[in-house]
């Protein structure tokens, strides 16, 4: 198991380490050293728990130990084994692979709107053609050309389908690696053309065990908050401590703790202070906490809340607001609330406005009993 990076605000692209994911790194090693590597890898899990970076750890051992200009899929066999993916980070070609100057690898994610000058929600046909163009162009590097998609499930339909055709006619000597968050919305026919990679989160020693390391003057309450919450993703634990995320969910539980009596000027304060345009990592931590507060209410009031948390001060809250109403109303309050967070996302809707309208709608329920 490598070390996690020093840095703790280090891009995937940018690393140097990872942390846990053996298996899959063994797997994608086997398939190397026995030359039989894939052409295109599905790298599946859910987010946060490293699979951009354990794609990037990929590309950099095929650009760095792969081979040059008469190295194929075909002629590995004259290449020593690995047992790792290790590489020197003082390598010159890792080097300029940081630093974006390596002509052997393309990231492929989602791109700004010239016309509104905002991320687009989706990867679009245009990127898809911009990577096509990549592989047909003289590899000036030799050896490997990797790109990485991050994330293959971000795509429309229309860059799915040409996503497909090159899949279908791989370049010689490329490889794929497809960072999907959801596998299950992809297209059956890209799927059954990738090698796929399920990286599972990591167990609860091992993520407690890198937030120690990382974070060693975070007391140990809030070490065990974050952990808990992580459900082990380590990109979720460190995004958490990073933006001050604890605090952000204390604030979503001052004021569940008030419900259906809710201070409605502290509601307004801090719908402002969230809904602000800085404010997008600490608003979308609310609206997704608020969510899965939400799903532990429905769960207390099914009775299907888990016992190992019964004594927790967060699961007594919400027991507790799970008695204001029974479980067929709060099933349709998490589908409204559900809906609601959507609708904001796709026509841009006041978030000030999205946060008061969530909150009014569970003291309207909570009250009504």
């Amino acid at each position: 198991m490598a070390d996690p990076d020093d840095d703790k605000r280090l891009s995937p692209q940018q690393s140097d380490g990872l942390f846990g994911h053996k298996a899959a790194e063994n797997s994608f090693l086997d398939a190397f050293n026995s030359d039989r590597i894939h052409h295109a890898w599905l790298i599946a899990g859910p987010k946060g728990i490293g699979k951009a970076t354990f794609a990037w750890r990929c590309a950099k051992f095929l650009l760095a130990k792969g081979g040059g200009d008469n190295t194929g899929p075909d002629m590995l066999g004259d290449l020593p084994n690995h047992s790792s993916l290790d590489v020197d980070p003082a390598e010159p070609v890792i080097q300029r692979i940081k630093a974006g100057g390596h002509g052997g690898v393309v990231l492929l994610e989602r791109t700004e709107n010239p016309k509104t000058g905002k991320l687009r929600k989706d990867i679009v046909i245009d990127d898809v053609r911009n990577l096509i163009g990549f592989f047909g162009q003289t590899n000036t590097e030799g050896g490997w050309r990797v790109a990485i998609i991050d994330a293959v499930d971000e795509m429309n339909t229309n860059a799915a389908n040409a996503l497909l055709k090159l899949l279908e006619e791989p370049p010689a000597k490329s490889i794929l690696l497809l960072v999907a968050h959801s596998p299950g919305r992809l297209l059956p026919t890209i799927r059954s053309r990738c090698r796929q990679l399920s990286l599972s989160p990591l167990d609860k020693e091992d993520i407690t065990n890198l937030i120690r390391n990382k974070y060693p003057e975070l007391p140990e309450e809030e070490t065990t908050e974050v952990c808990n919450l992580a459900e082990g993703a380590p990109g979720k634990a460190i995004s958490l401590i990073e933006s001050n995320g604890l605090a952000t969910i204390r604030k979503l539980d001052s004021l569940l703790s008030q419900v259906p009596n809710t201070d409605i000027s502290q509601l307004h304060a801090i719908s402002a202070e969230l809904g602000g345009v800085k404010a997008d990592q600490e608003y979308r931590l609310f609206v997704e906490m608020f969510q899965i507060r939400l799903q532990n209410i429905i769960l207390h009031a099914s009775g299907a809340a888990s016992s190992e948390t019964a004594q927790n001060e967060t699961s007594l809250l919400l027991s507790r607001i799970s008695t204001l109403s029974g479980v067929d109303n709060w099933l349709e309050l998490w589908e409204k609330t559900r809906e609601l967070i959507t609708r904001a996302d796709a026509v841009n809707l006041d978030r000030k406005q999205v946060i008061i309208s969530l909150f009014s709608n569970l003291r309207a329920l909570a009250a009504s009993r």
